[in-house]
């Protein structure tokens, strides 16, 4: 049968890899995780009822968990989005091969559902559903509902790799997406219309009407089909090598007028922006400057509490510094030979990746700027935030990275990839969350929280205008380690 086939190709190939020592050792430690996350995932779907009871007394627990199911599956939506892998197969040796494209598109299209993030539901809700829903009602509504929640997940799924699928090809689908996300949350945020009602008023129905569950069903095939249609009208040989000939490229002409700086800035824009790790890293620092609805709290801004305020003002605006600046060099050490031999001055190469750092703060402080409607008072903590993470975080990140020797394979997703990871990144976690601390709070303790909030702006601003000096510290720790960290990237 083709499909055994294809799968004994495909773990034939993982074995007899270069690095299959390195990937299965990888492989079995995700696995422990993945084994972690789904004992949690029980613990939570057999408590469930209790959570329910003591979060919602007095309610109709049936209705709250109806009211519930639609904030899960939205997010379910937004995590497999950033954690969920295209199934990828080397597809050019089959196609020349009496083989039909049909059946290695089912192939790819079933082999997918084999993940772990299609189990979550099974184990968070079939316990509820059994218990609660199945001694309340009879047998076949009870079924009817967990398999509503099944195919759900299904939909989920295939819906995912399709809208990914999508933003490979434009990047719109990538900015539609994100923004049809946040105005959803938005709107039930500021209270324009309330998901938890619309969720009661989906799912609520089905424990009257158990045939809506063909809805969900019809779903499920609509997704999976519309996945097989996408891949069946791109999955041609001759686009295939016409994609590997011809080499796209991305003119930033607004750089120009900043002479090697510009250069070197657009190079590192094109290494984002086509390669999977580093793409990933920047479109979740985008998703994160959301997550101030989350720190945000006005009783926070009420109780002069601006400790988790300022943690959350630094966790939006500086996260691609983080992320980004701790492999600062190392995004370029397939290439790192080439750039250090030539007439490059390493200052002006500095430069460059600090400016880059700084843009795409700015960026998000600029876009965090939303949480103006909650208060003005955020703003202002963002702001020294802001200037904190482009004054000192910048510094701290490219002096731990002049001590970062890992090749990185930017090609490699980003989910559960720890390639070049060592112990200075550790230690760069570490004293990111703990420098700021112990800057804050003495004069918070002493004075009060508005002191702590300017002393941490005042300290970023004064090292933002020292920027110079530190770059030329910077070049003299780079210079000391250039050829250990061209001796490290040559290991791959």
């Amino acid at each position: 049968m083709i499909l055994l086939t294809l799968l004994s190709h495909q773990l034939k190939s993982f074995l007899r890899s270069r690095n299959a020592g390195k990937s299965i050792a990888i492989q079995i430690f995700i696995g422990f995780i993945v084994l972690y996350l789904l004992s949690v995932a029980i613990f939570v779907g057999l408590s469930l009822q209790k959570l329910l009871v003591k979060t919602f007394p007095g309610q109709d627990i049936v209705k709250v968990f109806c009211g519930l199911l639609l904030y899960y599956f939205l997010f379910d939506i937004l995590f497999r989005f950033m954690m969920q892998d295209l199934p990828t197969l080397t597809i050019q040796p089959y196609l020349v091969q009496n083989i039909r494209r049909r059946q290695l598109i089912r192939f790819l299209n079933w082999r997918s559902l084999f993940t772990v993030i299609n189990l979550l539901p099974l184990f968070l809700f079939l316990p509820f559903t059994i218990r609660e829903i199945g001694s309340l009602y009879s047998s076949g509504i009870m079924a009817g509902f967990a398999v509503t929640l099944i195919l759900l997940a299904v939909f989920n799924h295939f819906l995912i790799l399709y809208i990914k699928r999508k933003t490979i090809l434009s990047s719109w689908w990538l900015v539609g997406f994100f923004v049809v996300i946040a105005v959803l949350g938005l709107c039930d945020y500021f209270h324009l219309f309330s998901l938890r009602n619309l969720s009661v008023a989906l799912f609520f129905p089905l424990l009257t009407y158990p045939w809506l569950a063909v809805v969900p069903f019809i779903l499920a095939i609509a997704a999976w089909w519309n996945n097989y249609i996408f891949l069946y009208r791109n999955l041609y040989l001759e686009d295939i090598e016409k994609k590997d000939k011809r080499k796209e490229s991305a003119d930033y002409a607004f750089l120009d007028r900043f002479g090697t700086i510009g250069e070197l800035i657009a190079v590192d824009l094109k290494l984002i922006f086509r390669n999977k790790r580093p793409r990933s890293l920047l479109v979740m620092s985008l998703i994160f400057v959301l997550y101030g609805f989350i720190f945000y709290k006005p009783q926070y801004l009420k109780g002069g509490n601006f400790g988790l305020l300022m943690f959350g003002a630094m966790f939006v605006t500086g996260i691609f510094v983080t992320n980004y600046g701790q492999f600062l060099f190392a995004w370029q050490s397939s290439h790192f030979d080439g750039l250090m031999s030539g007439r490059l001055s390493v200052r002006t190469y500095i430069k460059s990746k600090f400016l880059l750092l700084i843009s795409v703060s700015t960026v998000q402080l600029l876009l965090s700027t939303i949480y103006l409607v909650i208060g003005w008072k955020l703003i202002v903590i963002q702001i020294a935030a802001y200037f904190y993470i482009v004054g000192v975080h910048t510094v701290l990140t490219a002096y731990f990275s002049t001590r970062s020797y890992k090749y990185i394979d930017i090609t490699r997703k980003a989910t559960f990839n720890y390639q070049g990871l060592g112990g200075s990144q550790w230690l760069l976690s570490l004293l990111s969350f703990l420098i700021p601390m112990v800057l804050y709070l003495p004069f918070t303790l002493l004075i009060g929280p508005w002191a702590g909030v300017a002393a941490l702006g005042l300290i970023g601003l004064a090292s933002l205008l020292l920027q110079d000096w530190w770059i030329g510290v910077l070049t003299k720790e780079f210079n000391k380690r250039k050829y250990l960290i061209l001796e490290g990237f040559r290991e791959k």
